[in-house]
């Protein structure tokens, strides 16, 4: 099983906290749809629409073993995302969607590289360097 590294999921973390408030399972739903939605912006270019999707489902399967409600039929896009999360208590819908992406981003940095993994985050987020990362734990 491919585990996100604690850079990837850090990053996760600061893209999901530099996108919204993260206090209810909705606004955390909310903000991983938004995350998500601007990969996928980002990404299209380069994987197609459905090789984006695809990282998605194949980040959801491989974190469904923490996070069994992440089904991979059931995650195929934002709105299933956003879904998903919303029925999570805060704490578990935050780590589950921190997990999600740092996986997302360990599988893109597989298929890319890390260097031009980092050159696409910082395209869509200029100041992750400075943003801080959500907590996923209290």
């Amino acid at each position: 099983m491919m585990r996100p590294s604690a850079e990837q999921r850090e990053w996760a973390s600061r893209l999901l906290a530099s996108e919204g408030a993260s206090e209810s399972s909705h606004e955390i739903a909310e903000v991983a749809g938004r995350v998500y939605d601007k990969l996928h912006a980002h990404l299209d270019p380069l994987l197609g629409a459905a090789g984006v999707r695809a990282l998605l489902v194949r980040s959801a399967k491989l974190t469904e073993v923490e996070f069994p409600f992440l089904l991979t039929p059931t995650i195929q896009g934002s709105m299933k995302l956003r879904e998903c999360l919303r029925e999570q208590e805060p704490t578990i819908a935050a780590a589950a969607a921190a997990t999600l992406f740092g996986t997302f981003f360990a599988l893109i940095t597989t298929f890319i590289g890390e260097r031009l993994t980092t050159q696409l985050l910082r395209s869509a987020w200029p100041t992750i360097e400075q943003m801080t990362p959500m907590e996923t734990t209290k």
